[in-house]
């Protein structure tokens, strides 16, 4: 793409926007692309008010084309390497990183996801699950989701909290919170 046009940039834009598959780009397409930025760039500080005017939008545009097109190969890619696909076709620069990205997210699946499929975790589940009156010693401004998988919070400093025992422990362990006994 050594002779950038807008033409090219739109049919790009339109053909990555529509197509589910990534879109054949050459491997200079963002050089190209910040090669004309410059010479749009020298060509406002050059040129009159209404010039300047269109020049500028033009600008705006092909930036947004540019970015809409990188942000829709990203998403694309990404999908590919989730899947566990190598994406095609990139260009040099983003083979690369997909490789790496790859690599990174089969090797995240075999410490978290294969030791507790292979059973080397142990999955605890309660039997029952009881919960804890706790009073809140700060503010915790944060959502938590229970041991019994129900949301709690936030919480404000000196507000009671009726949670469950696991999720009270950590709370109190760090010192968020404390234990309220009851006596019957």
């Amino acid at each position: 793409m050594i002779n950038f046009s807008l033409e090219e940039l739109v049919r790009i834009y339109q053909a990555e926007k529509n197509s589910r598959e990534l879109v054949e780009i050459s491997d200079d397409f963002y050089q190209s692309v910040g090669g004309h930025i410059s010479r749009l760039n020298a060509e406002i500080s050059r040129s009159d008010v209404v010039r300047r005017e269109l020049l500028g939008e033009e600008l705006r545009n092909v930036v947004f084309m540019v970015q809409e097109i990188y942000f829709t190969r990203l998403v694309k890619a990404m999908a590919a390497v989730v899947r566990g696909q190598v994406p095609a076709p990139l260009i040099e620069r983003e083979r690369f990183a997909f490789s790496e990205i790859r690599q990174i997210l089969e090797k995240l699946h075999a410490e978290l996801v294969q030791p507790a499929i292979s059973g080397k975790v142990e999955v605890i589940v309660p039997e029952r699950i009881t919960n804890t009156l706790c009073i809140m010693l700060s503010d915790f401004q944060e959502r938590i989701v229970g041991a019994d998988l129900k949301s709690y919070g936030p919480f404000a400093k000196g507000e009671i909290a009726s949670l469950p025992a696991l999720n009270a422990e950590i709370m109190v362990k760090h010192g968020l919170a404390r234990r309220i006994t009851v006596k019957a």
